[in-house]
């Protein structure tokens, strides 16, 4: 479920003059989330719309890969989420009945006061259509009615996201074809109609080439962040994002975030939460198991983002705080013994070094000297040091992505050791294991990596970055 622990603050005294608020929700990743009634949270991929002081949470579900129907869960303090409504089904229309609806995205019309719904449109079969659609409601958690779907201005359109902007224009960014270039290889903008209902007007391409899907865009004072994925199907992949002074660009060029794969997860939206103490901004992922897409994961992370130099900072936390009264995040007072530690290895390639694996930098690693399995990358923490968590950042490449088998051994003389065994891991790209042992030298043993698409490991073993977590 979604494990919010939950503190209160109390002003006044006596009990005719105490009042108590929701002041800090602990979100914690990688379980599966419910709302208050104990059921599993649907809505995958969607975003989150403030009205007064309600959150509403949209995202769609499917069923055996295509569209069921697209839900909204409501809360006031991002920690108790109650289902409000199916507010658009496969039954809302004759096209929807055997469909894909991907992405959906609700935003607000201040002018015509019309909730306005946009998700990505397929038919139940492939992603051959390539088009976007629309409901409207004059309720942020009514039945929406569907007014269909359509290729924006002719252009293609698979992933995408809408936005409004400070001065109330509108606009959709997705995933499109450029020229004779292939499925998603360049991004497109448009600019919305006044309405919100449709499209006004081509702005220009992004990312030409690139081959990039799963938009979406913050801005914070004057700057504007689109953060992308690379296209590789279900599976994770290093995320990138560009800034720009203007929603039209120019954009800059692409810098990662996270880590080569996310954390294992696909950005879907950033939440912005206002409060009486500041803004914090909210990456919401996806974490998709391709190997079973029913078992989902949402990943929520606290985003930096920083407009004197125009960077974005994502970090993976297991658990951390959101205060959404105040609008202030709290992090977890965890200590990384791995980081800067003498490390050693079974092999160390010409073109890396054994630290790059505890360096703090996700974008660098070590990896071995050639593709011989098992093999073993060691960190000396220099003392016995009590850990209760340890995350890897594995390798990944783009089209022949491998899940890795792997131990976590440790000893406290580096003689004697004890293994825990994770050879049945199947999660792709990022792990994280809830440990608790003492230990001065951690080793991580990989013992296989499994390709989805070739029956011969040919991975040399490679290792972007190990956490070992304690306080």
């Amino acid at each position: 479920m979604l494990w919010l622990s939950l503190a209160l603050v109390i002003t006044g005294i006596g009990s005719s003059g105490t009042t108590a608020h929701a002041a800090s929700a602990t979100i914690t990743n990688g379980g599966n989330w419910t709302d208050t009634s104990g059921n599993p949270i649907q809505a995958n991929s969607g975003n989150i719309l403030k009205v007064g002081s309600t959150y509403y949470w949209y995202g769609e579900h499917a069923t055996n890969g295509t569209f069921d129907k697209v839900n909204v869960y409501t809360s006031t303090d991002l920690k108790n989420w109650t289902f409000g409504n199916s507010i658009l089904t496969k039954n809302s229309a004759t096209e929807l009945n055997t469909s894909k609806i991907e992405r959906p995205k609700v935003i607000y019309n201040a002018t015509t006061k019309k909730y306005i719904l946009w998700a990505h449109y397929e038919n139940g079969s492939d992603y051959s259509l390539a088009r976007v659609a629309v409901a409207t409601s004059d309720t942020p958690d009514g039945n929406f009615t569907y007014k269909g779907s359509f290729r924006p201005l002719d252009y293609e359109s698979r992933d995408m996201t809408v936005f409004v902007d400070t001065d109330n224009k509108a606009y959709l960014i997705t995933a499109s074809r450029q020229n004779n270039g292939g499925a998603n290889n360049s991004m497109a903008i448009f600019r919305l109609t006044d309405d919100y209902t449709g499209v006004a007007s081509f702005v220009g391409w992004v990312f030409e080439g690139a081959y990039r899907e799963a938009p979406a865009v913050v801005k914070k004072g004057s700057k504007y962040y689109l953060f992308t994925s690379q296209a590789s199907g279900w599976y994770p992949n290093q995320g990138g994002y560009a800034t720009s002074s203007s929603i039209t660009g120019a954009w800059s060029a692409l810098s990662p975030f996270g880590d080569p794969s996310a954390y294992a997860t696909q950005i879907h939206s950033i939440a912005t939460i206002t409060g009486s103490a500041g803004t914090s901004y909210i990456y919401m992922g996806d974490r998709w198991n391709p190997l079973n897409l029913s078992d989902h994961k949402f990943i929520w992370l606290p985003l930096t983002l920083n407009d004197s130099n125009s960077t974005a900072t994502l970090n993976w936390y297991s658990s951390w705080n959101i205060d959404a009264a105040t609008g202030t995040v709290s992090l977890p007072s965890l200590t990384n013994y791995a980081l800067g530690k003498p490390a050693t290895a079974i092999s160390t390639a010409s073109s890396s070094a054994t630290t790059n694996a505890n360096d703090g930098n996700a974008q660098t690693s070590w990896a071995a000297s050639s593709a011989t399995w098992p093999a073993w990358w060691q960190v000396d923490l220099g003392s016995a040091k009590k850990i209760s968590e340890v995350d890897i950042s594995w390798f990944m490449y783009k089209g022949s992505e491998a899940y890795y088998k792997y131990k976590i051994e440790y000893s406290t003389d580096g003689v004697n050791y004890t293994t825990i065994d994770r050879t049945t891991n199947t999660t792709y790209g990022f792990t994280t294991d809830a440990v608790s042992f003492t230990a001065r030298y951690v080793r991580i043993n990989m013992v296989n990596a499994v390709l989805h698409n070739n029956p011969n490991n040919w991975y040399t073993p490679t290792l972007h970055e190990v956490r070992l977590m304690g306080n």
